[in-house]
């Protein structure tokens, strides 16, 4: 995969600065958000002033407004991220590969109990919150909880390896010169922009490959669920490919960029290697998890892992 540099580096060559600012370009500008500051950019995605100041001479999109330039969340995090930067969108990724390699070290089968935690809405009203989990996440096998929570999903996942299956190389290789992007509402489902712009989301990735299995002779399709990990689950979507008459996790492109990063040994971890049986498929698309007064509310997953016999 053409992504970032292989390691966190404390300053950029202006080479790769220009070619951050080049792809971040082929996002059009009617999907962006100019709200944020130069001093949110330094708090919530770790880009100091002098290089936001030469990412905007290069041509970072931005808006004048009175107190200094605006800028897009999305434009920042996807900076902070191709830069490994010091923030919580690469932290965030720095726990994905914690959490793969655990999976896949695991030596028995394991029991996750999963915590689905709406956020209460702060302020005076925090004391009212009552929130309700969506349909979907009821009719998951594993849920319970009354309405207004606490809810919880139990699953027990085999003991099974996340196996490599070189017979699939030629499918996952066709997200190798993809790069990894936080990508707006409008762009998440759009094959055609991950074609035109070699930009994408796992989630466009998984739908992008489960399009193009078919003419390569394999049954595959897109999954949404969470990835079970203990202290903490992931909500995550990933693709799914039929082998030897049952389904399979993969996420190539996820693994391309941590193993870009040295996050994951290249050697072990092959785009074609899945994912592991702790990818737990909710539905096939992302769905709000649960609301608070009609409106969706942010969901977090505390898990705790018990291993136990095989």
């Amino acid at each position: 995969m053409a992504g970032p540099a292989r390691a966190a580096r404390p300053v950029a060559d202006e080479r790769t600065l220009r070619a951050l600012v080049g792809r971040i370009g082929r996002v059009p500008d009617r999907y962006r958000e100019f709200g944020q500051t130069a001093a949110e950019a330094a708090w919530q995605h770790g880009i100091d002033a002098p290089l936001l100041g030469t990412l905007t001479e290069l041509g970072l999109p931005c808006r004048p407004a009175a107190d200094g330039p605006r800028y897009d969340q999305l434009d920042l995090a996807n900076v902070s991220l191709s830069l490994a930067l010091p923030s919580a969108r690469f932290m965030a990724m720095r726990g994905w590969a914690a959490a793969i390699r655990s999976a896949a070290r695991a030596s028995g089968a394991t029991a996750y109990t999963v915590d689905v935690l709406p956020a209460c809405p702060p302020g005076p009203r925090a004391h009212d919150c009552n929130p309700a989990a969506a349909p979907l996440l009821r009719e998951q096998p594993g849920f319970a909880g009354p309405a207004g929570g606490p809810f919880t999903l139990t699953r027990r996942v085999p003991a099974r390896p996340a196996a490599v299956h070189p017979e699939l190389a030629a499918l996952t290789e066709l997200v190798a010169a993809v790069h990894f992007h936080h990508l707006p509402a409008g762009l998440r489902q759009d094959v055609g922009f991950l074609r035109e712009a070699a930009l994408a989301d796992c989630g466009l990735a998984a739908t992008f490959l489960a399009e193009e299995a078919h003419g390569l002779g394999l049954t595959a399709r897109r999954s949404f669920g969470l990835f079970l990990s203990a202290p903490y689950s992931i909500a995550h979507s990933w693709l799914d490919v039929r082998v030897d008459d049952r389904w399979v996790s993969f996420d190539p492109h996820l693994l391309n960029l941590l193993t870009g990063w040295n996050l994951l040994p290249a050697e072990e971890w092959p785009s074609y290697r899945s994912i592991g049986e702790g990818a737990w498929r909710l539905a096939d698309h992302e769905f709000v998890m649960a609301t608070h007064d009609g409106a969706e509310t942010p969901v977090s997953f505390p898990t705790r892992a018990v291993a136990c016999d095989a």
